[in-house]
C-alpha cells in the first residue's frame, strides 16, 4: 500500500500513539468528506450482529466511498468511529487491528473512537465517518527539495537527524 502524501506529526512531548496519529499537516487538495458508512451491504442489509462483524463491513464501505470518489485510504486525514458498544470494541482492539489493516494498510491519521446510545441505522453497532484530501499533482512543477529526497530514499533505508535509520519519508518526531 501506498505511503500517506501528508505529513504525520507525533510529537515527542505527547505519549506515544497506538493505531493513531496525533496530528496530520495535510498537503493541499482535493477534499472528500465521507458521510457515515454503517454495515450496510450494497442489497441494504445488515452484515452480521456483532461490533467486529460490523466493522469490517462499515471499513469496507469506507473504501468503497473513497475509492468512488477518486481517494484511496492513505488520503484520509480524518476518521471517527462510534460504537454503540464501547467494552466490546475495547475488548476485540486486536481482531479490530487487523480488520483495520486489511482495509486501510498501515496509515494510520488522526482518529477517535466515540461511545454512543445508539445510531440511526436500525441494528448499526459502529458507523464511521472520515475525511480524506486527495493532492493536486502538477507533473511539470519542480520538486520541492524535500519531495527530491522523499523520492530518492524511497528505494530503501536512510539514517538522518533522527538519532538512526528510519523508514523513508518519516519527520523528525515519532511517526
Amino acid at each position: 500500500m501506498a505511503k500517506t502524501p501528508h505529513e504525520i506529526v507525533n510529537p515527542l512531548t505527547l505519549a506515544e500513539p497506538v493505531g493513531y496519529s496525533h496530528a496530520l499537516m495535510v498537503t493541499p487538495g482535493r477534499t472528500v468528506f465521507v458521510g457515515g458508512q454503517t454495515a450496510r451491504r450494497a442489497d441494504g442489509s445488515v452484515a452480521g450482529d456483532a461490533v467486529v462483524q460490523q466493522f469490517d463491513q462499515a471499513l469496507g464501505n469506507v473504501v468503497e466511498a473513497l475509492r468512488g470518489a477518486g481517494a484511496e485510504p492513505v488520503h484520509v486525514v480524518d476518521m471517527r468511529i462510534h460504537t454503540t458498544s464501547m467494552s466490546t470494541y475495547r475488548a476485540n482492539l486486536g481482531p479490530l487491528g487487523s480488520i483495520y489493516r486489511r482495509h486501510m494498510g498501515r496509515h494510520y491519521p488522526a482518529m477517535s473512537a466515540v461511545g454512543v446510545q445508539e445510531l440511526l441505522e436500525r441494528g448499526a453497532l459502529v458507523e464511521i465517518t472520515c475525511t480524506a484530501v486527495v493532492p493536486v499533482v502538477h507533473d511539470d512543477a519542480p520538486l520541492s527539495d524535500e519531495r527530491a529526497l522523499e523520492i530518492e530514499v524511497e528505494e530503501g533505508v536512510v539514517s538522518g537527524p533522527f538519532g538512526g535509520p528510519a523508514e523513508p519519508g518519516t519527520n523528525h518526531a515519532r511517526t
